[in-house]
């Protein structure tokens, strides 16, 4: 500890001597470059590919985003619907639609068979649920493609919302919920968002 005390002491002249030049710095010196004259490298072109916009006789638009750098198929698909269109008495609903939508599992597995399933494939089918939109989405070896795709298939369709994966849900909301004051920005989040929206607002919830 004295030797600590010793060392500051020791660099204490030379720190005052720094500070002191620069506050006898003119102003006018720190301010004399222009900010337009500081020179900008040119930057790379960017020309990112466009996706294949296919329509279907149902409606449904599909757009089709091609990459062979590797063996990889991704899937989303976007339902219009979201959290904005939950009744103010029911807030929170569209968020366990999203999580139970998976986990339940299916009429013909459950979803610990289900999570088994991908696991080996190393695979994903997950679901979620936003402001404006519901989604189910998939990510899978191209080899695995037609399998993983027939649970993606399985779940958009035939979804089993089992009594115990909705109970674990709410009370993993329960519990966010309990601790959503915790973290000063999260408060920070919501009042925003009230002060932008309006307090009633479905955004803003």
């Amino acid at each position: 500890m004295k030797n600590r005390s010793l060392t500051i002491r020791a660099f204490l002249p030379l720190l005052l001597a720094i500070a002191a030049a620069s506050i006898a710095l003119p102003f006018s010196a720190a301010q004399s470059t222009n900010w337009q004259q500081i020179p900008v490298p040119q930057l790379p072109k960017f020309h990112p590919e466009q996706p294949k916009r296919i329509q279907l006789a149902n409606g449904m638009v599909i757009f089709l985003q091609e990459d062979h750098e590797l063996p990889l198929i991704g899937i989303g698909a976007r339902i219009r619907g979201g959290s904005r269109n939950e009744p103010a008495s029911k807030v929170g609903l569209v968020s366990l639609f999203g999580e139970v939508w998976r986990t339940g599992g299916t009429k013909a597995q459950t979803g610990d068979q289900l999570d088994d399933y991908l696991e080996i494939r190393a695979a994903k089918v997950e679901t979620g649920g936003g402001p404006d939109s519901t989604n189910i989405s998939l990510s899978c070896l191209k080899g695995d493609f037609d399998d993983v795709f027939k649970v993606f298939l399985d779940v958009l369709h035939n979804p089993e919302f089992r009594e115990d994966k909705l109970d674990i849900a709410q009370k993993q909301a329960d519990d966010a919920i309990s601790r959503r004051n915790d973290d000063i920005n999260g408060i920070a989040g919501r009042e925003a968002v009230k002060l932008v929206y309006g307090p009633n607002n479905p955004y803003a919830r």
